[in-house]
């Protein structure tokens, strides 16, 4: 199913612009079709009933801090005109280049349809220059392409894009761009809704969305606000239609926040829907996902079916079998973006997307006594649907809602490798879903899963008797539930060799004379869903040369990260549920007196345990985290932030062996004996002192020890803010610049110095109008991996 609801992004993202080439250049070698009188678009005026927008004038310098530096986005217009089952289209917009930058923003274009049910009209592309209007399209040298937008999801939609390629555009010029599209998908049956993003990431100086209704059409249009602030609108009736003109002028950029949840909407949109409510919408799919008389090829496997034992073992096997054995790949060429194709053909072709394989199982739980429907769901909107006006462009996914033995069970038969029984069968996090029965007046809510273990165990054991010897390290990874049937997935497309090279790696980073003692091994009990790995390493050099080591909880380290904006509009979103739990235990021949602590940091959305305890030679340390909401609201992210910095000096432990008895030497005593002795008296007296104002010897021990913890891990995380993150990228303005502040940076070893320039690696990285180079290198010191962000405020060559 592809998704064609369509507000602006509820969370924005950029695509890199070397990865639009390389799909363009694709495209072009596969999929282009040759510019010929057959081209499938025409040339010409808009039709008569469209009233273009004049160009506004370029509103000059903006207030500082919003300055664009490569695009100022002068028009964005939208019209639309119902009539029948169809519908008109004209978009129009003009942009003018600010910097050398802009001009690939400005001549990026595609004109992007369904040649199933759409008819594309290009009305011009004009260059603008000294006040001299000038049409720069060559519909000849334009290039029709096929280019699968949804190729990496597997799904192929036919939709083909018409890319022209502008001459001569420079810095200063403005190019207005207008076309047309002509025609509905058959498949809403004449249904009209809409969504019309009012915001951007980037200002525009005026926004216009005009709608013509048909008066006397029958159905009523309903129209929704959400949080468009400064939007004007009007109606009126303009020859037997009604005009809806919402209009926005100097309509501020709406900025990028790291992590938020799809259910937040975070730029202002209106949506227009012609739906009256979730019972309309649920009998319009109804329509579409009709179970048909069974076929010869669905019978047969349904008969197999059901020589399993028990309705639940039907069931499991059932799913698995449209999970495991009908492999996903969608064609929705036109009606088929919604419709599915029939269970029969599903079968034969043993392909087909979500909503063919939901429709597929449907049939077979049907044909085996089990009460089942499909149901329509949003990967990305969840609770966000509440408070929507019902349509059907909604729902970007389907799913089966099934009753087995009296249980209610949500499964998503796109999922493969699933395992386990229907007891520990957890819900897919969609958060709600639209059963598809004539029947149905509600959204369905979806239950969280509850999780009362971890579903993530890494158990570490070192053993260190000998202080000067080789350690060894046994690893023990185990995962049930969702994190099982992940891990499944992964060995099922990674030989096990190469997983356990990444793991291997990913320990000697810490430790850089590290063997495998022992192949890495794996136990998958699909019964219970519980995947066990084993990895078995030694360790040379375990100890420093002062007899210093340290461990970390590393496992937990993804849960536990600071967003990129801790001064947020917007929530944070958070994984939700996760228990996850990381052991460490060390065997050593001598360990120094270890205090039992217990630990525990609360969040807004998450609980920290640590629980440090020795018994004999032998020390614990045993780290859990549990989230308990799935958001952080903006008024509570410090709170969060400090609770996740509160965590990091508990996510690891320090320790520092005795230090080796010193050699005895033979020799003479001082001859100033009464004066040294005087001053022992003395010292000694101010170290009783010192001891006592501490708190005693043990308050003294305690401080010392949490003060070198600190230290430890604060010379981890704090060596240098700069560079650690895209929001922290260092400015430069040249490559010469990059390299001299590379030697600067101070590594968590407390080390500068020049990095091997043969050992560095650049990677070109853009986020939106954001040009940076992340440089990976290593430590020349300490041989730790290190990178930074800089970003490229003068030549590109940086």
């Amino acid at each position: 199913m592809r998704r064609t609801f369509r507000p602006v992004p509820l969370a924005p993202g950029f695509l890199p612009a070397s990865v639009l080439l390389l799909c363009l250049c694709l495209s072009l070698r596969a999929g282009a079709a040759p510019a010929t009188n057959a081209r499938p678009f025409r040339v010409g005026p808009p039709a008569a009933w469209v009233k273009p927008l004049p160009i506004p004038p370029d509103p000059g310098p903006t207030p500082e801090g919003e300055e664009e530096t490569s695009v100022s986005r002068l028009l964005i217009e939208e019209q639309v005109r119902v009539s029948g089952r169809s519908r008109e289209h004209y978009l129009h917009s003009a942009q003018k280049v600010l910097s050398p930058q802009g001009i690939d923003r400005v001549t990026d274009i595609q004109f992007r349809f369904d040649p199933t049910y759409q008819k594309l009209t290009v009305h011009g592309i004009w260059r603008i220059r000294d006040g001299r209007r000038e049409d720069v399209f060559q519909p000849a040298e334009a290039r029709v392409i096929q280019q699968e937008t949804e190729l990496q999801n597997r799904l192929y939609n036919g939709a083909l894009s018409v890319v022209p390629f502008l001459r001569d555009v420079r810095v200063g010029d403005t190019v207005e761009v207008a076309y047309s599209f002509e025609g509905a998908n058959p498949v809403f049956g004449g249904r009209f809704s809409d969504v019309v993003g009012v915001g951007h990431p980037y200002p525009v100086v005026h926004f216009a969305y005009r709608l013509l209704w048909p008066e006397g059409r029958g159905r009523t249009l309903f129209i929704r606000d959400f949080a468009a602030p400064g939007l004007s609108r009007s109606e009126s009736m303009l020859n037997g239609e009604r005009e809806i003109i919402l209009e926005r002028h100097h309509v501020p950029a709406v900025r990028h926040e790291d992590d938020v949840p799809g259910w937040q909407p975070v730029y202002p949109w209106i949506q227009f829907s012609e739906y009256k409510d979730w019972n309309d919408v649920a009998r319009w799919a109804s329509t579409l996902f009709q179970v048909p008389a069974r076929s010869k090829a669905v019978a047969q496997e349904v008969r197999r079916l059901s020589k399993e034992p028990t309705p639940e073992a039907r069931f499991l096997a059932a799913l698995r079998f449209v999970q495991d054995e009908v492999r996903y790949l969608g064609i929705e060429m036109g009606p088929n973006s919604h419709q599915p194709h029939p269970p029969d053909e599903v079968l034969q072709r043993r392909f087909g997307d979500c909503k063919d394989k939901s429709l597929l199982l449907v049939s077979l739980l049907k044909g085996l006594g089990i009460d089942a429907q499909p149901a329509l769901v949003s990967t990305d909107l969840s609770q966000l649907l509440d408070g929507l006006r019902p349509t059907a462009t909604a729902f970007n996914h389907a799913i089966v809602h099934a009753t087995v033995a009296g249980r209610e069970l949500w499964v998503d038969p796109t999922a493969t490798l699933e395992r386990g029984g229907l007891d520990s069968y957890a819900p897919p996090s969609f958060g709600r879903a639209l059963l598809v029965a004539p029947g149905t007046t509600a959204l369905s809510v979806i239950p969280t899963p509850t999780l009362t273990e971890p579903s993530f165990f890494v158990d570490e054991t070192y053993v260190a008797m000998d202080r000067d010897g080789a350690a060894t390290l046994d690893v023990v990874t185990t995962r049930t539930g969702e994190s099982a049937n992940a891990m499944r997935r992964a060995l099922a497309g990674t030989s096990l060799s190469e997983v356990s090279r990444f793991y291997f790696n990913f320990y000697a980073k810490t430790d850089a004379n590290i063997s495998i003692a022992k192949p890495m091994s794996v136990d998958d009990d699909t019964v219970n869903n519980v995947l066990v790995t084993q990895e078995h390493y030694r360790i040379e050099d375990f100890w420093t040369s002062d007899g210093r080591r340290e461990f970390r909880a590393h496992g937990l380290r993804q849960s536990l990260a600071v967003p990129n904006y801790s001064h947020r509009a917007f929530p944070l979103a958070v994984e939700h549920p996760v228990f996850a739990r990381h052991r460490i235990t060390l065997r050593a021949g001598e360990l120094p007196p270890v205090r039992t602590e217990y630990e525990v940091v609360d969040g807004p959305a998450f609980r920290f345990v640590a629980d440090t305890r020795a018994r004999g030679q032998t020390l614990l340390l045993d780290y859990t985290y549990r989230s308990t909401a799935d958001s952080v609201p903006p008024e509570r992210i410090a709170e969060h932030v400090k609770a996740v910095r509160a965590t990091e000096d508990q996510r690891g432990y320090a320790i520092q062996l005795r230090r080796r008895a010193a050699r005895r030497q033979g020799s003479s005593a001082p001859s100033g004996e009464a004066g040294a002795l005087l001053l022992g008296v003395v010292a000694t007296c101010l170290g009783l002192w010192f001891v006592i104002a501490q708190g005693g010897p043990v308050g003294l021990w305690r401080k010392g020890r949490a003060w070198g913890r600190r230290r430890a891990f604060a010379r981890k995380f704090d060596a240098d803010h700069r560079g650690d993150s895209a929001g922290a990228a260092i400015p430069i303005t040249s490559a010469q610049e990059l390299l001299s502040t590379l030697d600067r940076l101070r590594c968590a070893c407390g080390a500068t110095g020049e990095a091997p320039r043969e050992s560095l690696r650049h990677e070109a990285v853009v986020l939106g109008e954001r040009h940076l180079t992340l440089v990976q290198w290593r430590c020349p010191a300490c041989a730790r991996a290190r990178r930074a962000y800089f970003e490229d405020k003068g030549s590109r060559a940086a």
